[in-house]
């Protein structure tokens, strides 16, 4: 079988990019006769292996349908990584999906993320429920990750036996926390609170200050490590959040115990950025119905996760609901934090269900429900 994805691809520094190599790797694991084509935005890596390859080819700003066509001969089944930002609203997809119809090539998309009409941009209202409507019922079979996102396609008319609900896979790690500590230049000692990705003003860092702020009135060892830096298209409004923070930091007396990466962090050193924690947070939210990566690695290495309650981080509720916060309580999100590294049995409690979470949305899993659409008997 060979199977060619449409995806932007490392060494980009993009989710998709990320999510896709993710799969391919356990892909190639569980099915290592499988052969795997990566046509992917310009920015990727050419690779050329026995079973395996990258490439770069297209690009989001024109017309990237022709070198797409040009690039999928021979292959059996096309799989389409889906995201606003990639694509646009545009009808540029629709008609790839349209001429890979006509070469009877079977289409799989997976939409990463669906914005409600009534939550989108003003000027793309309308555009993006219906180009989510479009792409959905040109190809063959639709892959989400939540229960939230399947809902809305069937409102919108999409079969229910066409869409298929397949969890965001869960890398595993088990970084020692010493070691991790050491080669990131971390305190030994003390409690670490750990947010992750870049920065910017919808990460709620000064939620996760003000958090901080709250806990160390009873945990005096506790520092919060904001573990990321700018992404390349970071605004001017970004830069100066950050800035506003480092002057929340110096008021309330916290510049010894918040850690600034200020650098992006490459995957190599994922697994050590959750390894040196003790618990990891989400205090941000906007509307979109999508998955979160960065939670299931934390999940992944087996770190307790406080999220604020909103659709990205439903997952959490699968380890205990208990964690999830509503949006804005911080208070409520110190407590939470308090008790974990105060109470042995309730940190024991989510660990242990946090383990058995981690083990069940593995990668290996997860990519076997791709293998079995793949095959159509799923």
């Amino acid at each position: 079988m060979n199977v060619a994805y449409i995806s932007t691809y490392p060494p980009q520094q993009c989710g998709i990019a990320t999510y896709t190599e993710y799969v391919i790797q356990a892909l190639q694991k569980v099915s290592p006769l499988l052969d795997i084509k990566v046509v992917a935005e310009k920015g990727a890596s050419p690779v050329k292996q026995d079973k395996f390859e990258v490439v770069p080819c297209w690009n989001r700003n024109e017309n990237y349908v022709e070198p797409i066509i040009r690039n999928i001969n021979g292959v059996d089944i096309v799989h389409i990584q889906h995201e606003y930002g990639i694509y646009k609203l545009d009808d540029r997809l629709q008609t790839l999906l349209t001429r890979l119809k006509e070469k009877r090539k079977r289409t799989i998309i997976t939409i990463h993320c669906i914005k409600p009409l009534h939550f989108s941009k003003k000027g793309e209202m309308v555009m993006a429920e219906k180009c989510v409507k479009q792409i959905a019922e040109l190809a063959d079979e639709v892959i989400v990750h939540l229960d939230a996102q399947k809902a809305i396609l069937e409102r919108l008319g999409i079969p229910s036996q066409k869409i298929h609900i397949i969890t965001h896979g869960t890398a595993l790690s088990d970084a020692d926390k010493k070691d991790s500590r050491r080669l990131l230049r971390l305190p030994k000692k003390g409690r670490i609170i750990t947010v992750f990705g870049f920065l910017n003003a919808i990460k709620g860092l000064d939620n996760s200050i003000e958090v901080l702020k709250e806990v160390k009135e009873e945990v005096k060892d506790v520092y919060l490590f904001i573990a990321g830096g700018f992404a390349v298209t970071a605004s001017k409004e970004d830069r100066k959040y950050v800035q506003t923070l480092k002057k929340m930091i110096e008021k309330y007396n916290l510049t010894d115990n918040v850690l600034f990466s200020n650098k992006f962090i490459p995957d190599a050193d994922i697994p050590y950025v959750f390894g040196a924690s003790d618990v990891v947070l989400y205090p941000h939210y906007h509307e979109d119905r999508s998955a979160s990566g960065s939670i299931h690695l934390a999940i992944g290495a087996k770190k307790p996760v406080i999220a604020y309650r909103v659709p990205k981080f439903e997952v959490v509720k699968n380890i205990t609901d208990e964690l999830l916060i509503l949006p804005g309580n911080i208070s409520g999100t110190a407590r939470a934090a308090i008790r974990l590294f105060t109470d042995k049995e309730f940190e024991q409690y989510v660990l242990e269900r946090t383990e058995h979470y981690r083990r069940a949305t593995s990668w290996p899993v997860t990519v076997r429900r791709h293998l079995r659409l793949y095959l159509g008997v799923d």
